[in-house]
């Protein structure tokens, strides 16, 4: 054998050698990469039951949250309840003391009139007692005429035998006639004077009915102000008790909030301790996952370099989709590795919504352009928030509205903002290929795609960042979208405070 052959033959064993060690190595590699896949489909088994307790622990905190609100707001109405409870309850007092105080003044009447009427009833007693007197006087001066009569008769009668007494007898009629005048005279004053007693005592029966009418009037409204204060106790001892109820539901209230508090607490010390250990998984899962990821990438360009002469097409499209993977694995452990650290760093900043979104578009000038992009924007405030993560937010936002666009289409997209009851509601409208309304509930979820990776390029996690944004700001977010009729993205920011 000449020395040529020799020399090929031992570069042939040398390559050979090599080329046995390469496949060694890939073949230990291809068993490490089995070994992390399954590794990482366990992180990933555990990373989605984490996802699925997160979910729960945020259900069961909004729900919480959604019934503090709801307890809140009863409070607030028993409190209100309380309170118009008290004013009509005062204002029952006041008009109970004006009662009070009327029946007061009508017992005063009362017994001024009574007072009046025994005055009344005792000048009548006196009026009747004169009125028997004068008659007692009437009557005896009626027996004196009878007497003066019978005397005149007698003396009559004896005129033929008094004769010598006519004189006497004349004086002495005469003057009994002018006794008789006198007592006619006093007899008409009498009789005068009786009818004005009657007038008088009249007066007194018409000023005594009269008395007695508004007596029996007043017993009447004094009547009607004791029912009313009958009433009026009846409605303050139920007020009174529902006062009562009131307050023992506003104690129950209370205590049942006192213990929704302790169980927010809770479930917030239990959602912090799993974020941590989320983020510390995911971050722990990212870095571990990158390396073996880069040792094969490096050695997959290696191998390319030396050895993509020598193998067939076939070969060339298994090594170009073996990098196409690397690039995928390693865009996803970036996008959970940001989507476990969002907000950790946060710090809350008055900032100017306008310059966030003018910044967000500054940065994406070449794709705005290239894509022929046009957006309005409209009513941004300026509000607490947390500035990087709102960047992010709008970002996500516009690039999604932008790559999810119709074929040949011109994106159109539409930003405003409007305070509505201590809340921002923030819109974001495109003219997209939309979305259908059966995805709307799992598209906020990491990793959830609804195109494949050659139609549209990325990693899903883009409206879980949102969503957790929002979330991070204590808003909510949603969408409304029809397939090929564009999308519309809604969250809301509450008013925060430094």
């Amino acid at each position: 054998m000449d020395p040529a052959e020799k020399t090929d033959n031992a570069i042939a064993e040398k390559y050979a050698e090599e080329l046995k060690l390469t496949k060694e190595l890939l073949a230990y590699e291809g068993k490490e990469k089995i070994k992390r896949a399954a590794e990482l489909v366990i992180a990933n088994i555990e990373l989605a039951f984490q996802n699925v307790e997160k979910a729960k622990r945020e259900a069961e905190l909004m729900i919480a949250n959604k019934e503090l609100i709801f307890q809140n707001e009863e409070k607030g109405k028993r409190a209100a309840e309380l309170i118009i409870a008290n004013i009509e309850l005062a204002f029952q007092n006041q008009e109970k003391a004006k009662r009070a105080a009327e029946l007061i003044i009508a017992n005063k009447e009362h017994a001024f009139e009574s007072e009046e009427k025994e005055k009344r009833a005792t000048e009548l007693i006196i009026a009747n007692k004169e009125l028997a007197y004068q008659n007692a006087e009437k009557e005896k001066r009626a027996n004196e005429l009878s007497i003066a009569n019978t005397e005149l008769a007698y003396q009559n009668g004896e005129k033929e035998k008094r004769s010598d007494e006519l004189m006497i007898a004349n004086k002495e009629l005469l003057f009994q006639s002018e006794e008789k005048g006198k007592r006619a005279a006093e007899l008409v004053v009498a009789n005068t004077e009786l009818a004005y007693q009657n007038e008088e005592k009249g007066k007194r029966s018409d000023e005594l009915l009269i008395a007695n009418k508004e007596l029996l009037f007043q017993n009447e409204e004094k009547g009607k102000r004791a029912a009313e204060l009958v009433i009026a106790n009846e409605e303050l001892a139920f007020q009174n008790e529902e006062k009562g109820k009131r307050a023992a539901e506003l104690i129950l209230a209370n205590l049942e909030l006192a213990f929704q508090n302790e169980e927010k607490e809770k479930r917030a010390t239990e959602m912090s301790m799993l974020n941590k250990e989320l983020e510390q998984f995911a971050f722990i899962a990212s870095h571990d996952l990158q390396q073996p990821l880069r040792t094969v990438s490096n050695y997959m360009h290696l191998f390319e370099e030396k050895y993509l002469e020598e193998l067939d097409e076939n070969a060339g499209k298994y090594i170009h989709s073996v990098n196409n993977a690397i690039k995928r694995m390693s865009q996803l452990i970036n996008s959970l590795l940001i989507f476990s650290q969002l907000g950790n760093n946060r710090k809350l900043a008055t900032v100017d919504l306008q310059k966030v979104l003018e910044d967000v578009m500054e940065d994406h000038e070449t794709l705005i352009r290239s894509s022929n992009t046009t957006i309005e924007i409209s009513g941004m405030p300026v509000l607490n928030v947390y500035e990087t993560e709102m960047h992010q937010l709008f970002q996500n936002l516009i690039t999604n509205a932008i790559k999810f666009q119709k074929i040949d289409g011109k994106p159109t997209i539409h930003i405003s903002a409007e305070e509505k009851g201590g809340k921002w509601l923030f819109t974001v409208k495109d003219n997209g290929i939309g979305i259908d309304p059966v995805y709307f509930g799992k598209i906020f979820d990491i990793f959830q795609r609804l195109h494949g990776q050659k139609e549209y390029e990325g990693s899903g996690i883009g409206l879980a960042n949102c969503k957790k944004i929002v979330q991070l700001h204590n808003g909510e977010i949603w969408l409304e979208s029809a397939l090929n009729k564009g999308t519309t993205f809604y969250f809301t920011i509450p008013i925060l405070t430094l």
